[in-house]
């Protein structure tokens, strides 16, 4: 085979690019089949299917860490405009710590509860952002090395809760460095938050659509984390660019039932902190 037919196999076969096939086989259509037949699970199955399964991954052997709640959190007093006008990905960090009060605000205005539904016919309590049928599937791990009020160590935050979960208490700051393409960064970062889905939560109910949903949901939640981050004269940037086996084994995920899909890193400015994009 010549080095053209070589070349000419290659291009073809980015065409089909497995991207493009999931976009095209995770399109809604009024005729596929399971419209037209109504194969879609009831709303009785889908409220009985959310009932099974956990609103937050269960940590019930592990301590717990209340979070600063109420008028115990730092208030934003930059102007909306301002927040969004000026936010920016973060190219370094000072290396500088961030308080625990900081740290609560932002994981509580990007995943927490904002409306409790007690009383309701909604059968869970609702969240901050957008969430496809709002079933939430995403769970928020923070590894803190440098948050004032907050040993160092990796931490599982509980929206329900607005606690934390203790799940190791020691600094691994160089480790997580090395399962990202940009190791500095997280080094000198004073906490990073990984955003992980579990998939079954949106798939039971709209199949490889769900999976559309989870990544846009993800997104969401990261920009509540640059906004609220930049309201409170933080910095922030977010990470697509990791080993992502590697990093669901850190976090002792298995990688098919739940895995990364988003990393945030947080901390105080740098000096060339301002005109990055992330990812």
């Amino acid at each position: 085979m010549t080095l053209e037919a070589i070349e000419r196999l290659l291009i073809d076969a980015d065409r089909s690019a497995l991207w493009e096939l999931f976009h095209e086989n995770s399109k809604t259509s009024f005729f596929e089949p399971h419209l037209l037949y109504k194969l879609w699970p009831s709303d009785e199955t889908v409220v009985a299917t959310m009932q099974q399964l956990h609103r937050v991954k269960p940590y019930g052997d592990f301590p717990k860490i209340a979070l600063p709640a109420g008028k115990a959190l730092p208030v934003v007093r930059r102007r909306f405009d301002d927040v969004i006008r000026r936010r920016h990905g973060a190219r370094a960090f000072s290396g500088g710590s961030m308080r625990v009060h900081e740290l609560a605000k932002i994981l509580w205005m990007s995943y927490g509860v904002n409306r409790a539904n007690a009383k309701t016919h909604f059968p869970r309590p609702f969240r901050m952002i957008p969430s496809g049928g709002a079933l939430y599937p995403l769970e928020l791990y923070v590894h803190a090395s440098r948050v004032d009020g907050l040993d160092p160590g990796l931490y599982h935050y509980d929206p329900e809760a607005h606690n934390v979960d203790v799940l190791r208490q020691r600094d691994d700051s160089a480790e997580i460095a090395g399962l990202l393409i940009q190791p500095d960064l997280a080094r000198a970062a004073a906490a990073v938050v990984f955003i992980s889905a579990i998939f079954e939560r949106s798939t039971f109910k709209y199949g490889d659509r769900g999976y559309r949903f989870v990544l846009l949901e993800a997104g969401h939640l990261a920009q509540n984390v640059n906004l609220v981050a930049q309201g409170l004269g933080l910095a922030s940037v977010n990470i697509g660019g990791y080993n992502d086996r590697a990093v669901d084994r850190y976090l002792l995920c298995d990688g098919v039932n739940e895995s990364v899909v988003y990393i945030a890193l947080l901390g105080r400015p740098g000096k060339a902190a301002g005109g990055g994009h992330g990812v």
